[in-house]
């Protein structure tokens, strides 16, 4: 993934260290920038399976 904010590029796993404090941590459609903690929106499962696809077939 990729900040909006700051351009600071970073898995969705990491994403989720920001997030300990947060009582809504459960359900939350939000990821935090670990290195400006904005908050980006989670990529829709479609995104990711498209993103996938396009990698996959630029390395054939």
């Amino acid at each position: 993934m990729r900040c909006d904010f700051c351009g600071y590029e970073f898995k969705e796993e990491e994403a989720y260290k920001g997030c300990k404090n947060c009582p809504f941590t459960q359900g939350c459609p939000m990821l935090k920038c670990p290195r400006c903690n904005y908050e980006i929106p989670k990529e829709p499962s479609w995104i990711k399976k498209w993103k996938f696809f396009l990698q996959k077939r630029r390395l054939t």
